[in-house]
């Protein structure tokens, strides 16, 4: 029963991710088609952005107070009609872009509480000492669905226009509706007890929070994964107009480049995933954001296609050897019932300055050109891993966690 759980919410997540791709590059498209600006560009950025925060600090109670399984479906169906909004405007002939910036405002708030939700499901499913190898599955799917999709996606907007890639994303999302539905039922702590009471409400969140009062090195670790991320979405968001304007490539480029990202990514999770444990996480960690900023500053620096194809498929090998060990990490030390909540807080921190990313690095790409935007934004998790690797207590993160577990373990 366990095992049939997890490999529904392994489809879930599949078939969400790979929906997300063709409909996140489709309505980036359109923007981009529709104002040539990459202002604008950044602008949808941050409708999704904000509304990704906001929903994962005020939301990050529901994982642990609703049905997963139920709360998870309810998002998809929210997901699937904001992707209808510019679906039915684009075929009456009249999409406008507020209508993608509304899409994108209500696919952030949904995503902000998906994947935590998600997240928290697995320690529920496995055992604990497949918690890794679980882990990078589940990032595995989604990067492999990252590797397909956006190839597929960057041919099908070439040849048929961005309608028939919406329309694949909708189609994905129904079909992980289905996989939910099919599920079987999570068994989960205080699912009973849905009540509302501001006052409990808030101090949900406060417990979720308490967790890097007790762990202060992991909050560490959040406001790192910030600062890389926020980099991350400063270049990804400007990735069109480096593609059209400095590769001057077409959509099948987009995809291939955004192809070769996933496929380092999924090599660096097979490399994760027969590995299995680290001991020296400290250093795995720092030299995966190290290297991320690199690359940044390397494809800034020497923007051709061939090379962008290499850089990006590095920076992506390096990704999880950060974020799979944050992620096992908070597997072991997150009690089972705080999950959700502070899995939602995890990715609050950690998507926290994506909007400043987003807008800030649109406006440096439109006054200073994309390559100066790659070459100083590559800096910050550089600085960010070199300032890291002299702080004391990152050192908890290495060797058995079981003991400080047991230490530090919550009433």
């Amino acid at each position: 029963m366990l095992k049939r759980s997890y490999y529904y919410l392994l489809a879930t997540v599949t078939l969400s991710s790979f929906g997300d791709v063709f409909g996140l590059l489709a309505m980036e498209w359109i923007v981009y088609e529709l104002t040539a600006s990459k202002l604008a560009m950044g602008a949808m950025a941050l409708c999704f952005s904000i509304s990704e925060v906001l929903f994962r600090l005020l939301g990050s109670p529901l994982s642990d107070r609703l049905n997963r399984g139920k709360f998870m479906s309810g998002l998809v169906v929210i997901r699937l009609a904001a992707l209808l909004i510019p679906l039915t405007m684009s075929i009456a002939g009249h999409l406008h872009i507020w209508h993608l910036f509304i899409a994108a405002a209500l696919s952030g708030a949904c995503s902000a509480l998906f994947m935590p939700t998600a997240m928290a499901v697995i320690p529920g499913v496995v055992d604990k000492h497949q918690l890794i190898r679980s882990f990078a599955v589940i990032d595995g799917a989604r990067n492999a669905s990252a590797l397909i999709g956006p190839a597929l996606a960057g041919a099908l907007i070439a040849l048929a226009g961005s309608l028939p890639t919406l329309g694949v994303n909708a189609a994905c999302y129904l079909l992980a509706l289905t996989a939910l539905l099919y599920m079987p039922t999570i068994h989960q702590q205080a699912v009973s007890n849905v009540t509302f009471s501001f006052k409990k409400y808030i101090q949900d969140i406060g417990e979720a929070c308490s967790f890097y009062r007790k762990f202060p090195a992991m909050l560490t670790i959040m406001v790192m994964v910030s600062i890389s991320n926020m980099s991350s979405i400063a270049v990804w968001t400007m990735m069109i107009p480096f593609v059209r304007e400095v590769l001057h490539k077409n959509a099948a480029t987009m995809g291939t480049l955004t192809s070769a990202s996933a496929f380092g990514t999924l090599g660096g999770l097979l490399i994760i995933s027969k590995l299995g444990e680290f001991k020296k996480r400290r250093v795995v960690m720092l030299c995966s954001l190290a290297t991320i900023g690199l690359s940044y500053v390397l494809l800034g620096a020497f923007p051709s296609y061939p090379f962008a194809l290499l850089i990006l498929c590095i920076a992506g090998a390096a990704g999880p050897f950060f974020g799979v060990l944050s992620s096992s990490l908070h597997g072991t030390l997150v009690p089972v019932s705080l999950q959700g909540r502070v899995n939602s807080i995890r990715f609050l921190i950690g998507g926290g300055l994506q909007p400043v990313g987003a807008f800030a690095g649109a406006a440096i790409a439109e006054r200073f050109g994309i390559p100066t935007l790659l070459l100083t934004i590559g800096l910050l998790p550089i600085f960010c891993s070199i300032a890291a690797s002299f702080l004391p207590n990152l050192k908890f993160l290495d060797g058995d966690l079981s003991k400080l577990k047991k230490e530090e373990s919550f009433s």
